[in-house]
């Protein structure tokens, strides 16, 4: 993907939320915009990323959502050792990956539902996604979201290192392929 190309994403996405704050992911029930750049750019993106999001104060909050922090909180909860020794030999019909994945997407969406509380008109930003690869994923952050009874009244942006590769498909870290279909997909 041309360098062009997710510099483009930045500034479309900035001007959507600023244009049509109340309209990202309607059309799909969710207000959800997933921007998906390529890996090897990650420092680039995030910098023009947080340049740019500045210009949306102060009618619009950016809240940021560090996904690596709330991975690395639950993984301090339970223990490192315990983690990795679960993981190397589970007990019989338990899922450690998944029970894993679950802690850590319930805390990310905890944060996000306490960072939006926390100002008017936000726009929540998952950022370090890749911390929940390879047992999670940013769809999974979004259905558990998207399940949650509490309402979204607020855009929650999704910064997913990978590639498109469908309309509404992306493979995150060029790995894992997931479908987006609720929300907007840049």
């Amino acid at each position: 993907m041309p360098m062009f190309d997710w510099r483009w994403k930045v500034y479309e996405a900035v001007e959507r939320l600023r244009s049509r704050y109340d309209l990202i992911g309607r059309s799909t029930g969710a207000p959800f915009l997933a921007i998906v750049y390529p890996p090897e750019t990650e420092k680039a993106f995030n910098s023009e990323w947080h340049t740019l999001s500045l210009g949306l104060s102060p009618e619009l909050h950016v809240q940021d959502v560090d996904a690596l922090r709330c991975t690395c909180e639950i993984i301090d909860d339970i223990g490192l050792d315990n983690v990795t020794s679960v993981l190397a030999d589970p007990m019989p019909g338990s899922d450690p990956c998944s029970e894993l994945a679950a802690r850590w997407v319930l805390r990310i969406v905890d944060e996000v539902r306490k960072s939006a509380a926390s100002v008017e008109r936000p726009i929540v930003v998952l950022h370090q996604l890749a911390a929940l690869f390879p047992i999670a994923g940013p769809r999974d952050v979004m259905q558990s979201l998207w399940d949650d009874q509490q309402r979204l009244d607020y855009p929650v942006v999704f910064l997913v290192p990978g590639s498109l590769s469908g309309a509404r498909t992306y493979a995150f870290l060029g790995k894992r392929e997931e479908f987006m279909y609720r929300g907007d997909l840049l």
